[in-house]
């Protein structure tokens, strides 16, 4: 028999504190290191853990995929529901709130589907937000706070690194894995989000991940690099609409850059400024001031 990886006692001291007031939790479930490491954390601290995974046009479909996956693989019990945020006002106006209005719209949908649950009467309601996310322009942390969400990770003070480290000394896998945020956060203030667009920004960024692969290997390298948020040979990227088509990449490999432009071809984003390096997120909020919003 081999040995259980996970290690109980390597949960931070403050966050099993947190955690041992809340027997019984529904975790807002992206599939992102953050809310991995809640709901693995609460497994290890004896709570009753239900994980509630929303998807939409919003979200691409690989990453939901590699949700659905991964809460199968921990063992981790799993509710699915579509959200469709597009039509929310807000959303359709792609202002500096959107992500206020996305999340209120999300936090009703989410108690919506807990509330005919038999089991689900005295859940609370948790989501995966960090320390470093309370000094970062988050418009929806003012719509969790309305929506009495917790937030363990923040309430115990845990930064990303901190979340990494501990993630890696309690077994979790990828503690690597990098932030996806929703295929919102791609288009310029003021664009009106299409379903369309965002469906084509989606597989666009699939291909890129995968860009350099070849042959059988290319399915699974485009699984790893998703699923790790490494983003193969480009690193961290986002494809951004400004309206015009920006790509912000840690890396532009030369030889790789006839592939990429038949990507961004392929995919109606060309032509396209590209980008190396720099900070990848926040392109459009670094003249909004920080913290909670």
């Amino acid at each position: 028999m081999s040995k259980n990886p996970f290690r109980a006692d390597q949960v931070p001291s403050a966050l099993a504190v947190v955690l041992r007031d809340l027997p019984r939790v529904a975790v807002a479930f992206s599939g992102g290191l953050d809310s991995r490491f809640l709901c693995h954390s609460a497994l290890l601290c004896g709570c009753d853990v239900l994980a509630v995974h929303v998807y939409g046009p919003h979200i691409p479909p690989q990453e939901s995929a590699g949700a659905a996956a991964w809460a199968h693989e921990r063992g981790l019990r799993l509710h699915t529901a579509r959200f469709d945020p597009l039509a929310l006002a807000e959303v359709e106006a792609n202002s500096p709130q959107r992500c206020y209005g996305c999340k209120t719209g999300l936090v009703a949908l989410l108690r919506g589907e807990l509330a005919p649950m038999a089991d689900a009467h005295d859940r609370v309601l948790c989501d995966g937000t960090n320390a470093d996310d309370l000094q970062a322009y988050r418009p929806g942390l003012r719509a969790l706070e309305e929506g009495r969400v917790r937030s363990p990770l923040a309430e115990a003070g845990l930064t990303k690194a901190q979340v990494r480290e501990a993630a890696r000394a309690t077994g979790l896998d990828r503690p690597w894995q990098r932030a996806r945020p929703c295929l919102l956060t791609r288009l310029a203030y003021g664009m009106r989000p299409e379903a369309d667009t965002l469906a084509h920004l989606a597989a666009a960024e699939a291909d890129l991940a995968a860009l350099g692969a070849t042959g059988p290997a290319q399915g699974e390298a485009l699984g790893a690099a998703l699923e790790e948020g490494r983003g193969g040979a480009l690193g961290d990227f986002r494809l951004r609409l400004t309206p015009e088509p920006v790509l912000q990449a840690e890396k532009l490999p030369e030889e790789l850059l006839p592939e990429l432009q038949n990507i961004l071809i392929r995919h109606a984003f060309w032509p396209c400024r590209l980008e190396a390096g720099g900070k990848i997120s926040g392109f459009y909020d670094a003249g909004n001031s920080t913290g909670r919003h």
